[in-house]
């Protein structure tokens, strides 16, 4: 953890890690491919702290996107597999191979790469279209891989992966999700004579799995498809999903009151002058702005915790401060309270999010490296 001369910060909470993974892995049963996704700085709460913790508790291959992600893994002592989703040039092919990574192939010029220059072997997953339409080989080339395949035993083929697109539906068994399911098995039956697996299902997946699993002739029940969670690892998930998963969020973001001052009726706080006390008013200041995570886009629009009690955020969000309007609350102490904007308590991530009109991922991701992040066991930080 960087030192910290504010008292701005991000808790990640390790025993909701933990919980979030085992009921992950309660809905996979036995036998099943996992691969938790810790991508973006395993959506902001650390790549490399979360992949220790997560290898603690079940040695599981961990899933990026960007080789420079999986080195940062290789070079803090993580010996698992990790599996590179994002894609990769000549030179990045070099790296997958010395790093011995495995590679997600999009492309046939991926292929190619990976042939001239592997001396013994590679694993690889192969990814194919089925809907999404942005990564992956289409369904028309399964025929020309399986050749390619064939003609070079040196690239060895182990899972072979689709993504879908409106997952959090795929509870419907006429779902566009039942539909790129359907593609898939047909393209698992080519791969037969291979002893492929095949990993589909992200997190709104895997809640609508938990579902429906007494329901065998469910499409999401026709094989054992693998899991990639993301989302739902660091306790979010969408919430009309009517699942029994329970997720607890990982990540608290806080900071704390600077200073109150008190201003007159008619006075504007902050930038462009965008709020007007309509009474004689308390602003609170913390030490936290766009540049840590918080929006812009969220002045005016959201509320977060003060002693217990929700309080609004006025004024356009400075790079480095906002303001809060503490009126209501103004008679009790306020200079070092605790600023809560979400926990796992209070308020999700998700709650920013719909104030802000995006997704909690975005939230959660948004929070910089000049947030310190604090590991807690249930004792305090580490």
């Amino acid at each position: 953890m960087m030192n910290s001369f504010r008292p701005t910060y991000a808790d990640i909470h390790l025993k909701n890690l933990d919980f979030n993974l085992y009921s992950i892995l309660d809905v996979a049963g036995k036998g099943r491919f996992v691969c938790p996704m810790i991508k973006a700085n395993a959506y902001g709460h650390g790549a490399v702290p979360v992949a220790q913790r997560i290898l603690k508790n079940a040695l599981l291959p961990l899933g990026v996107v960007l080789i420079e992600e999986a080195l940062e893994l290789r070079s803090a002592g993580i010996g698992s597999e990790i599996i590179v989703f994002g894609g990769f040039d000549f030179h990045g092919a070099r790296q997958i191979i010395d790093a011995k990574l495995t590679a997600v192939v999009n492309q046939f010029e991926q292929l190619e790469f990976l042939n001239q220059l592997v001396t013994d072997s590679i694993d690889i997953h192969i990814k194919f279209n089925t809907g999404m339409n942005r990564l992956g080989f289409n369904s028309t080339d399964v025929d020309q891989v399986i050749l390619f395949l064939k003609n070079h035993p040196k690239i060895k083929v182990k899972a072979i992966l689709s993504h879908l697109h409106s997952s959090q539906l795929s509870y419907q068994e006429n779902s566009t999700s039942a539909q790129q399911a359907l593609l898939m098995l047909k393209i698992i039956e080519q791969f037969k004579e291979f002893g492929v697996h095949a990993h589909l299902l992200n997190s709104d997946a895997i809640a609508n799995l938990a579902q429906v699993k007494n329901h065998p002739l469910h499409f999401l029940n026709q094989y054992n498809w693998g899991f990639r969670p993301g989302i739902m690892l660091y306790g979010y998930r969408t919430q009309d999903i009517p699942s029994p998963m329970i997720v607890k969020p990982v990540m608290s973001l806080k900071s704390s009151i600077a200073e109150v001052r008190h201003i007159k009726k008619g006075e504007v706080v902050s930038y462009d002058g965008t709020w007007v006390a309509d009474r004689d008013s308390s602003v609170a200041i913390a030490p936290i702005g766009y540049a840590d995570g918080v929006h812009r886009l969220l002045s005016h629009r959201a509320k977060v915790f003060v002693k217990n009690k929700k309080v609004p955020m006025i004024g356009r969000i400075c790079m480095d401060f906002l303001m809060l309007d503490v009126t209501e609350i103004v008679s009790l102490d306020l200079k070092n309270s605790e600023v809560i904007f979400f926990d796992d308590l209070s308020q999700g991530a998700d709650v920013l999010a719909k104030a802000a009109e995006t997704i909690s991922y975005e939230i959660l991701t948004s929070v910089s490296s000049r947030v310190p992040r604090r590991y807690i066991e249930s004792g305090g930080p580490l």
